[in-house]
């Protein structure tokens, strides 16, 4: 068996590269789970509440990064969003992860505490897509070129305002969680009419443009456009549950 399964997949002795496992170094005893919770379960959900708002805002911080270095053609700020990626959200997710599973299925919390429980893990699950859309944009750097690369903050697409937009359209809606206010997740659907407005517009002027000299570079642009209305799309489902 063992040689059937070397043959299949590689002898990895033989390999010249390993890829990386188990690259999350943090220890799950730390995070004190316990059946009944050490304190009041108020400050067990507050705790809770401050790690899933910093986990979101390494998202938001992330998925801007990686636009940034997409529009300036910048790889080594596009692998700085890999490294950021691997040392704070994959451990902010994995805390998350544990603290939700552990506090829902096996403390006996009231009704109330129990659907914040659920909420912060449905957040959770939609922060794990929003960190993924930063890796992806992040992969095109290398492929795309965008007319205005040495000019701050400026790219022909857009693309600046619908991140900086749809980072603040992910801050409101876990703002509308964490502070039960639900103006911040109204706040959030209304952003979306200006992501849409940006979006049609740089499909327009990419459509409009192509041919099949570019046709391979305007679609790695509006692969990350894609990736950042979806990103938007995201945050207003998250939003759309605490409105």
């Amino acid at each position: 068996m063992a040689t059937m399964l070397g043959k299949l997949f590689g002898d990895s002795s033989k390999s010249t590269a390993t890829p990386q496992a188990f690259t999350i170094k943090i220890d799950p005893a730390k995070f004190g789970l316990a059946t009944k919770p050490e304190e009041t379960v108020h400050i067990q959900l507050e705790s809770l509440k401050q790690k899933l708002t910093k986990l979101s805002s390494n998202v938001e911080n992330n998925l801007m990064l990686s636009i940034r270095a997409s529009t300036k053609h910048n790889v080594e700020l596009a692998s700085s969003a890999f490294k950021f990626d691997e040392e704070y959200i994959r451990k902010g997710k994995f805390e998350v992860e544990y603290r939700t599973l552990a506090y829902a299925s096996f403390q006996n919390l009231e009704e109330k505490d129990l659907k914040a429980v659920r909420d912060a893990r449905m957040i959770l699950r939609e922060l794990e897509k929003l960190a993924q859309f930063a890796l992806d944009i992040a992969d095109k750097t290398e492929y795309v070129q965008f007319a205005n690369v040495q000019e701050l903050h400026k790219d022909e697409y857009g693309l600046k305002p619908m991140g900086d937009i749809t980072a603040e359209m992910i801050k409101k809606a876990v703002e509308a969680y964490v502070s039960g206010n639900s103006k911040h997740a109204s706040e959030t659907l209304v952003m979306m009419n200006e992501i849409q407005s940006l979006y049609e517009n740089a499909v327009s002027k990419l459509k409009s443009s192509v041919n099949d000299q570019n046709i391979t570079n305007h679609t790695g642009t509006l692969s990350i456009i894609e990736h950042v209305k979806a990103s938007a799309d995201v945050a207003c489902s998250i939003a759309s549950h605490f409105c």
